[in-house]
């Protein structure tokens, strides 16, 4: 500020800055929620954010994200547990939920989308730790689906049902083969285990194969978590994560950082009409 507009501020008028924008941002918070709540599909996801208070002393929290296609939502509380996503999304039930695998982020919605590139991850594991068989073939199925997932925009919905019976019957004979080692036993009892959430993006078309625009959302915070080593305050939290939530909102809906904040302070609406 001092910098750039010659303004000398300190530490102490940011911090009253901030909590005077509680209100406002609040209000933009319930509308982001009220979307969410009318959502098809939400992709979740978290990350830890270090929390040092004078009653708490140093403990790590929890950053919840839950993204739809013209909301985005940042949650930091204490726990990892379901709950989260049961205060925001009260009695909302999506169409279709996108995560990873996280027993906290199971039976959200009716159907689940497994995040294939938390599976790829683990395919990878696999093949370093010498799977040669089972887990390449494993990748190239998957790699596969996925990008029949991107050319979806110009296939008949009949077409995309046919590709994804041939995913699960490619997924069949995979299944029969044999694990070699530790690692591709577990990967192979892991595909059992999920298959069945595996390729509903093949015939859903507004459903992702990945979790990437959770964890993308997430980024900034991560970035923010290393640099400062967390928060000094929970209403600090709470500030940061109304504020990712404004702006992660306003980027779906053609707003810069800038233009989102400004219409949440002013009591406008985030939301492109």
């Amino acid at each position: 500020m001092a910098e750039l507009f010659g303004l000398r501020i300190s530490e102490g008028a940011i911090a009253n800055a901030l909590r005077r924008a509680n209100r406002p941002l609040d209000r933009a918070e319930a509308a982001i929620v009220e979307r969410l709540r009318g959502a098809a599909v939400i992709g979740c996801d978290e990350t830890g954010a270090r929390l040092t208070t004078a009653d708490l002393g140093t403990r790590m929290g929890w950053e919840w994200v839950l993204v739809s296609d013209r909301a985005v939502l940042h949650r930091i509380r204490l726990s990892r547990g379901r709950g989260v996503i049961t205060e925001v999304l009260g009695e909302h039930r999506p169409r279709c939920w996108v995560s990873d695998r996280w027993g906290a982020q199971q039976g959200h919605a009716d159907a689940h989308q497994v995040c294939l590139a938390h599976v790829l991850r683990d395919v990878q594991y696999a093949i370093d730790a010498g799977e040669a068989g089972f887990a390449p073939a494993l990748r190239r199925l998957l790699c596969w689906a996925i990008a029949v997932g991107r050319r979806r925009p110009s296939l008949r919905d009949s077409t995309l049902v046919q590709y994804r019976a041939k995913a699960e019957r490619r997924l069949d004979r995979l299944l029969a083969m044999p694990a070699v080692t530790g690692a591709g036993a577990d990967l192979l009892r892991q595909t059992k285990r999920w298959r069945g959430q595996f390729f509903i993006f093949i015939t859903a078309r507004d459903v992702p194969p990945t979790n990437n625009a959770s964890e993308r959302a997430l980024r900034p915070s991560v970035i923010f978590r290393k640099v400062t080593n967390g928060f000094r305050s929970l209403w600090g939290a709470d500030v940061h994560a109304l504020i990712r939530s404004v702006i992660g909102t306003g980027r779906l809906n053609d707003l810069s950082a800038y233009q989102a904040i400004s219409r949440a302070l002013a009591g406008q609406p985030i939301f492109a009409t």
